[in-house]
């Protein structure tokens, strides 16, 4: 019955419906007969066609609210016998507050259990107990903008800290760990997430992925490593991400020693991405053109990568110097072209460059022009190179989506902690990224015992974390004294 709920035409459709029968009637069913409109409605042209969508009409409805609402799960024998999903539920604001928050803490107490599984700090002499409270720590220290150094201080009047880690442990921990130790298990903590979200069926199909560069700002700290930094003095980091209309998510994340070590983790990142999911367009924006770079695409995702490519016209002794200019004079304004040769002759397959203008077709220039590196096959007939290509252009516009993971997890998860060790610096931003990834994960997969769909934000994120982590707010210390002396 809920299958069938993804082949309705409508929800005002379905509530129209059961609005002819009586408010005594739908009260029966634990029902109402006005609800905002849901996620879980697609079209009924199949049960129409074959007479069944009158007589499921009030089982569907019954099935989908009754149930969810009265937060009864599915039985786990039942959904896998009739391939149900969850992502057929209705939306989270359909439901109460109390129902909302408890389906909320179910899908983010699954996450915090995954983190901790693969959060290996002094495993051996550690609890679960002590490593959740890790999360709570940088939580807080996010919620509240204040470093783990000082959290004890605030997190103590809402929390109970007693299996919490001090400040002071959480930096020896992460002390004992070298840098490879630190990306290889958050590595396993992010590979651990996409297989939860594989699982519930969001991602079915192939993705688009992107891989870019940020500088992390350093806070005023005068001695650093200098083998980590940038010339301004910035930390960098390299990250591969899905950036698909299903699924923003940072798949991984590596502080470079300098930009030659890019192309090598990025063969690293595809090595293993590609063995979890299948690659509907890699994107890399302008300066990612190194023939290696190109090598580690043309290796793991053939056919299937794009790198925008830019203007080498003025520096002489570069091969791909005249790629762009070249492309430049072939394109009309508000048109399509196609090198087919370009300075990648040693490589195989061949590397072309394909390009888009986006000016208006009566216009004196093709600017605004992008265009693009890729072993993509390119149409022989004139209609559908020109669909492709302008296929192209607009998918890539999705690798903006990058930029919005760095700019979130600098911002709204940074833990404002700052340190002028490396491995304390990657551990720290690794928890930022590993937040923004819960956040998307909370708004993109559907609560695993009710089918809910959530619009959370991040302050509510945070919160979550923290109650899950510290085992709930406590009572603070003034107001338990006043009751004692009342």
């Amino acid at each position: 019955m809920i299958r069938t709920a993804r082949d309705l035409d409508s929800f005002g459709e379905l509530a129209t419906h059961i609005s002819r029968y009586s408010p005594t009637e739908i009260e029966q069913f634990g029902l109402h007969s006005n609800y905002g409109a849901s996620t879980y409605t697609k079209a009924a042209k199949q049960l129409k066609e074959t007479n069944r969508f009158e007589s499921l009409v009030e089982a569907t409805f019954t099935a989908v609210y009754a149930l969810f609402r009265n937060t009864v799960p599915l039985p786990e024998p039942v959904k896998d016998h009739y391939r149900l999903s969850y992502d057929a539920g209705p939306a989270a604001t359909d439901f109460s507050d109390d129902a909302r928050q408890f389906a909320l803490y179910n899908l983010v107490e699954d996450l915090v259990e995954i983190v901790v599984e693969n959060l290996d700090l002094q495993r051996s002499t550690n609890q679960s107990r002590d490593l959740r409270s890790l999360l709570g720590i940088f939580a807080h220290a996010a919620y509240t903008n204040t470093s783990i150094e000082n959290y004890h201080r605030t997190a103590r009047h809402s929390f109970d800290l007693d299996s919490a880690f001090a400040g002071s442990t959480v930096r020896e921990h992460i002390d004992d760990l070298h840098l490879w130790q630190i990306e290889e298990m958050f590595d396993e903590i992010n590979q651990a997430l996409l297989e939860y979200i594989i699982k519930s069926g969001v991602v079915s199909k192939p993705v688009m992925i992107s891989y870019d560069l940020t500088d992390v700002q350093s806070l005023g700290l005068e001695e650093y490593d200098e083998m980590f930094l940038t010339e301004d003095g910035r930390w960098r980091f390299a990250s591969l991400s899905f950036t698909d209309s299903a699924l923003e998510f940072s798949f991984g994340l590596r502080l470079l020693k300098s930009e030659a070590q890019r192309a090598r983790v990025l063969k690293n990142f595809l090595r293993n991405l590609t063995s979890m999911v299948d690659v509907k367009l890699f994107m890399a924006d302008r300066g990612f053109d190194g023939t290696e770079d190109i090598e580690a695409c043309q290796a793991f995702v053939p056919g299937q990568w794009v790198i925008c490519a830019q203007d080498y016209s003025d520096n002489s002794d570069d091969r791909r110097g005249d790629d762009y200019a070249r492309l430049r004079e072939k394109i009309n304004a508000g048109g399509t072209a196609v090198l087919q040769r370009t300075g990648y002759e040693d490589l195989h397959p061949p590397v072309r460059m394909i390009g888009y203008s986006g000016a208006s077709e009566n216009a004196d220039s093709p600017d605004p022009m992008r265009a693009f590196y890729t072993d993509i096959s390119v149409p022989r007939d004139d209609e559908e190179r020109e669909q492709l290509i302008t296929k192209t252009n607009f998918r890539y516009n999705q690798r903006g989506k990058i930029e919005s993971l760095f700019r979130m997890a600098k911002n709204k998860f940074d833990v404002s902690t700052d340190t002028d060790k490396p491995a304390r610096k990657a551990f720290y931003f690794h928890i930022s990224v590993l937040f923004y990834n819960l956040y998307n994960i909370v708004n993109t997969v559907p609560s695993p015992q009710h089918g809910l769909e959530f619009n959370t934000t991040q302050k509510e994120l945070l919160g979550v974390i923290q109650n899950l982590a510290f085992n709930g707010p406590t009572r603070p210390d003034a107001l338990n004294y006043r009751f004692d002396h009342s």
